[in-house]
């Protein structure tokens, strides 16, 4: 049977049902009568007054007298009381609040509001990161080889070509999203030529399926398991052939048990900042066609190395 093919009208007619991108707003405004009258309104204790990408924030009101039913939560949260007093069960801990009071509570740990001697009005902030569950944190420690189901939230930053119906190439790198912290800067400070895990649980991996360079130095197109090597020279991105390392079995953790692969220079990068977790983005030059570059943040530390893509372009 002899297939139609679309015609120009129908590509546009297909071009125009598919749902269109919509730009994150930069700005959302809640003036206070808004907010009262969805207070006045509201059905439940908790009013969600934004709910982002990466934020949610809220209102939970509990009248006096209350009991609160609620369960731990999935994400970090922070709780801002704006009325009311209460006392606060943390983690099997308990203490009073009031107004002004803030309390970050983590992912998954019991937490409720007891003892509502007035009406109590806080402002809840959740993050949308999820904390890692499971893994050997989960469990007593192993005597014998032992499996330990974990889930975590990964971050993925990539490089893709697109123009009409097909696709010149792309590049991702899929990585954990570790929290700094400030042990972790005698790692970093080490020039011994020591290889650590770069990122969180499984590899850090870089896929592409066109060839590339990055801080002048070919990467091939494949998959590749990522590492961080401290040296003398500075910090390295090492990229390894994973079939090498699921040969050995090789656990992310196990990264200075690794040997040879793609060695990729980083510049450090004298900023005043602070990343509270692992960033990666990969970002392409407007002035300069296929090239771009590599940013790595983790906490006071910034590191980058150049970009450059070869496409297929047919």
């Amino acid at each position: 049977m002899m297939r139609h093919l679309p015609t120009p009208f129908a590509l546009v007619a297909l071009a125009l049902a598919l749902p269109a991108q919509r730009t994150p707003p930069k700005v959302l405004w809640q003036p206070s009568g808004d907010v009262a009258t969805k207070l006045s309104n509201a059905a439940q204790p908790f009013l969600p007054l934004f709910t982002l990408p990466t934020l949610t924030v809220g209102r939970y009101r509990l009248a006096k007298g209350a009991v609160d039913a609620q369960e731990p939560h999935a994400r970090d949260e922070v709780y801002h009381v704006l009325a009311g007093t209460a006392k606060l069960e943390v983690g099997g801990e308990t203490r009073a609040v009031g107004p002004g009071d803030a309390v970050f509570v983590a992912a998954q740990v019991p937490h409720r509001f007891l003892d509502i001697e007035a009406d109590l009005d806080v402002l809840v902030f959740f993050t949308a990161m999820r904390a890692p569950t499971g893994g050997m944190a989960a469990a007593p420690a192993p005597t014998e080889q032992t499996p330990f189901p974990e889930t975590s939230q990964r971050g993925n930053t990539r490089i893709f070509y697109w123009f009409g119906p097909d696709s010149a190439g792309q590049v991702a790198i899929d990585h954990g999203q570790p929290r700094w912290q400030p042990a972790y800067a005698k790692f970093l400070d080490d020039a011994s030529g020591k290889r650590w895990r770069f990122g969180e649980n499984f590899w850090t991996t870089l896929d592409t399926n066109i060839p590339i360079e990055l801080g002048g130095v070919a990467v091939p197109i494949g998959q590749h398991y990522c590492v961080l090597q401290a040296t003398a020279d500075g910090p390295q991105l090492v990229l390894l052939d994973p079939s090498e390392v699921r040969k050995r079995r090789l656990d992310a953790y196990e990264a200075d048990k690794t040997k040879g692969g793609i060695v990729v220079p980083l510049e450090t990068v004298k900023l005043d900042t602070h990343t509270s977790r692992l960033e990666l983005e990969l970002t392409t030059n407007p002035k300069a066609k296929d090239t771009g570059s590599l940013t790595i943040r983790f906490g006071p530390h910034t590191w980058t190395t150049a970009l450059r893509l070869h496409p297929h372009r047919g």
